[in-house]
């Protein structure tokens, strides 16, 4: 099937915005690693952070399959999709282990370096999304 040039322009804005979101979402979720990673005084710890910073490599297969219909106005091969989706899945997996790594060794050098689990759930956050460690108890209520 060839795409007509109108389809192939919106395709192209397509990438760039979903790659502009992919970059932008990663960007975000790196900037949290670092801040978590600096050991402020009180931390709004979320394990989503770690897919959050790896989120660009997860989705960039999946916009590697827009190319063909951009640059060639034809559609991905059958084959090539399956390996750009055997990628992603790879890819997938390979965050989630990572989420529950990080949490677990991240949570635990918190835990070594005196930090203290706040009760209740974080301001702004969803139940379960997120835990408040503060390096004293009276952190807690401030921020």
């Amino acid at each position: 099937m060839k795409y007509l040039f109108k389809q192939r322009v919106i395709a192209f804005v397509g990438v760039i915005f979903f790659m502009g979101l992919a970059v932008g979402v990663s960007y975000l979720g790196m900037y949290k690693l670092t801040e978590y990673l600096s050991y402020p005084d009180v931390v709004n710890f979320s394990f989503w952070v770690f897919f959050a910073a790896a989120f660009f490599f997860f989705f960039s297969p999946l916009l590697a399959m827009l190319f063909p219909i951009v640059f060639t106005g034809k559609q991905i091969s059958v084959t090539s999709g399956k390996k750009l989706l055997k990628a992603v899945f790879i890819i997938l997996g390979l965050t989630v282990l990572g989420m529950f790594i990080f949490s677990e060794r991240y949570t635990a050098s918190l835990m070594d370096k005196g930090y203290t689990e706040c009760p209740g759930i974080p301001s702004g956050w969803m139940p379960g999304i997120a835990k408040k460690y503060a390096i004293e108890p009276s952190f807690c209520a401030q921020h």
